[in-house]
């Protein structure tokens, strides 16, 4: 570790290459590249964001143990669409973060366009009365059911999880809650100042990613004022 970005919260390629000549002299950019790919595979150093990495510093990446009925459910739309992009968010991973506690469970599916119609109709027969498709807010509330299935559309380019393609990453987590219009209406505007406190106080997020995912959804500026309002984390454009 560099004492010159150790008391960095982030630092960029070119703050990695002024520590190293500082350190150890001049040297070739190949050279101080390969340091630096060899530091971040070994996770000493994590890459946080385009041209941005951080060292731990007791944070972690987000993970969540998704429960058994998102298992068994993950393991049926794999076994059906092995080749469909869908990524899974339970509404309870937020009890984590928030002071009202979610007794009842929903699991969000967000699907790639094309294939939500086909994904909800092999669904349907084996959670009746347990699935919807897109729905307005107040079909989501009045046929509320516990570990309700809500199919949603997943935007193109949408993060990936870090485990498994299917996880949803806490930068999408965040954003989503944020900008779409059912979860909004779901998840208390109150909760939004603990849950982004702990968020970045917590976990190492890619604020990139994030600002990358609410742009695609066509809400960049709305999510960039969430953040000022509910976190002191600087975002870019």
């Amino acid at each position: 570790m560099f004492n010159m970005l150790a008391t960095m919260d982030k630092f960029t390629r070119r703050d990695y290459y002024e520590a190293y000549i500082e350190t150890y002299g001049d040297k070739t950019p190949d050279a101080i590249d390969y340091a630096l790919r060899s530091e971040v595979a070994a996770k000493n150093i994590l890459h946080v964001g385009r041209d941005y990495y951080t060292y731990p510093k007791g944070k972690g990446f987000y993970k969540y143990n998704y429960s058994d009925a998102t298992e068994r459910l993950v393991q049926k739309i794999q076994s059906e669409y092995p080749l469909v992009d869908f990524q899974i968010f339970e509404l309870a991973q937020l009890n984590t973060f928030v002071n009202h506690l979610y007794a009842h469970n929903s699991i969000f599916v967000s699907v790639e366009n094309d294939a939500m119609d086909y994904v909800f109709d092999s669904l349907k027969n084996e959670y009746p009365g347990q699935i919807m498709l897109k729905p307005k807010v107040n079909e989501y509330f009045r046929y509320l059911v516990d570990d309700q299935i809500v199919i949603m559309r997943l935007p193109s380019e949408s993060p990936k999880g870090l485990d498994a393609p299917w996880k949803s990453r806490l930068e999408k987590i965040l954003v989503d809650i944020a900008v779409d219009k059912l979860l909004t209406n779901i998840v208390s505007e109150s909760e939004y100042e603990a849950i982004f406190e702990q968020s970045f106080s917590k976990f190492l997020l890619d604020t990139s990613t994030m600002q990358r995912y609410a742009n695609r959804k066509g809400a960049g500026m709305k999510f960039r004022k969430c953040i000022e309002e509910y976190s002191d984390v600087e975002i870019g454009k």
